[in-house]
């Protein structure tokens, strides 16, 4: 997938050729050019701040194309520790800031927002409890529905043991639906944990909002906007034998399917913005478009083999972005010492996905933790990459001899400028631009943490003075950290 660096209201302009040469370590990038070039004034609302002539941040810090260089391993016990990329991320900016920030809450009123932002008022706004036991009638039928598909395509394949557990599944829903309400009730009050249905561009979808009405515990919204109406069958209808569908990225296909032709007719940037005027109607701001690609709609027999697929439609990914540099988001589950007997590291961050065709928007999920409305930015002055690189020569060493890992060597093959989240001295949360060096195994190192590959080892380095960033103590004070008792999960 190609990174992009499009904002949500206005694009950076891509301002000269940078020309890099690696010879045995790292290399140059020279960007005189880039001082004569009339700069971007605003990032999606954001206002650059001029200074050093306009120079981006790659030309001002001596940001090489590519590295290959040793650290010294200190009393880490690891035999080799070693950066060797082709690729150093840089955003197309030309300022850095440290930023304090408040973490997300919301109120029934933005819920409200939210709902009627995206549903259509006249044709009624209904809500229900979340969970299976608050279900209608007509949803448990729907499942009842499904479930004889299912059941029924299992005997034809010969699988009696699964035509009975569904047929058992179809038992024990029509006993449920006895007791089931017949519908929704007509809202009143909003509030999070609750499933609100209603009619969008002409057809039946559902919004669900969670969020921790605790203040002392896990922080932020998780949002997801579905069908809820008869778009499932209708796609069945479409391919015999099928009896599940799902739309999917096209990277997480894992089929070549880049030549099939996208029966959505429009272009990657109107879907982009159309799925930004869907994030407005839900009241959210502060995220940029990261990413864009097509999706495929496959559609599955019984045995979950494939009996059809079509392109139809893009997924957009948006996060959170400060002046052009985005804040992290990476899945840090494979990465050994963020996950030992002690403790882990659970995935956090801001992102949001939205599916969308010539129909309209018909798939969103998003999981939001951070209130970028809350923002108070300081002008940073960041190390340069020589700089940088030799206090990390330091830091790196110190961070592995307090987390060990189970890696004799570590070779980090990517690194990027990002903003990732620090405790300060007063305890609060700020972003401070840091180094992300990561170790991507098993996918595309430029799409790393991501569908086509996972991190097995990551080190963040504060960018304005090169020390170790430390992971497990900042998602301590995040509330993103479990530990291990007695075989039960606690908080810490």
């Amino acid at each position: 997938m190609r990174k992009r660096s499009e904002t949500i209201v206005v694009s950076i302009a891509v301002l000269g050729t940078l020309i890099c040469v690696c010879l045995g370590g790292c290399g140059d990038k020279k960007g005189d050019a880039f001082a004569e070039e009339e700069r971007t004034t605003y990032i999606y609302g954001d206002s650059i701040q001029e200074g050093d002539d306009g120079a981006l941040l790659s030309v001002r810090l001596g940001v090489p194309g590519a590295c290959n260089v040793e650290f010294d391993t200190g009393k880490s016990k690891l035999r080799d520790i070693r950066l060797s990329t082709e690729n150093i991320v840089v955003p197309d900016t030309d300022a850095a800031y440290v930023v304090d920030y408040d973490n997300l809450k919301i109120k029934a009123e933005e819920i409200q927002k939210m709902v009627e932002g995206v549903f259509d008022k006249s044709a009624g706004i209904y809500c229900r409890n979340d969970g299976d036991e608050y279900m209608t009638k007509d949803e448990i039928q729907s499942d009842i529905d499904m479930a004889e598909i299912y059941r029924k395509q299992a005997l034809e394949d010969g699988q009696a043991e699964t035509a009975e557990m569904y047929a058992g599944d179809i038992k024990n829903m029509q006993a449920r639906q006895k007791e089931a309400p017949d519908t929704y009730t007509p809202v009143s009050d909003y509030g999070p944990n609750m499933i609100y249905t209603g009619k969008a561009d002409g057809e039946k979808y559902s919004l669900w909002v969670s969020a921790n009405d605790d203040d002392s515990t896990s922080r932020g919204i998780s949002i997801m906007f579905s069908p809820a109406g008869d778009q499932e069958k209708n796609e069945l209808s479409r391919v015999d034998d099928s009896v599940y569908v799902e739309t999917v990225p096209e990277s997480s296909v894992g089929a070549d399917v880049a030549d099939m032709k996208n029966k959505c007719t429009m272009t990657e940037n109107a879907a982009e913005s159309e799925a930004m005027v869907f994030l407005s109607k839900l009241g959210l701001s502060g995220l940029a478009s990261q990413s864009c690609e097509p999706v495929i709609r496959r559609w599955q027999n019984s045995t979950f083999d494939t009996v059809d697929m079509e392109k139809n439609g893009y997924a957009i990914e948006f996060g959170c972005q400060i002046g052009g540099i985005d804040v992290i988001y990476k899945d840090l589950t494979a990465v050994d010492n963020l996950n030992t007997e002690k403790g882990y590291v659970m995935q956090e961050g801001d992102k949001m996905t939205v599916f969308i065709d010539d129909d309209g928007v018909f798939y969103a999920r998003a999981r939001l933790c951070t209130d970028t409305n809350s923002y108070v930015r300081k002008k940073a002055d960041l190390l340069n990459w020589d700089e940088m690189m030799s206090a990390a020569d330091e830091s790196i060493a110190e961070y592995y001899r307090r987390y060990p890992t189970a890696y004799s060597e570590v070779e980090f093959n990517n690194v990027e400028l990002l903003y990732v989240p620090e405790v300060d001295s007063a305890g609060d949360m700020q972003y401070v631009p840091a180094w992300v060096f990561t170790q991507t195994e098993g996918g595309d190192v430029l799409d790393a943490g991501m569908a086509n590959g996972h991190i097995s080892q990551v080190v963040y380095i504060n960018a304005l003075d090169g020390k170790y960033i430390d992971i497990a103590e900042t998602a301590k004070a995040l509330g993103t950290w479990g530990g291990y008792e007695s075989g039960k999960t606690i908080s810490k």
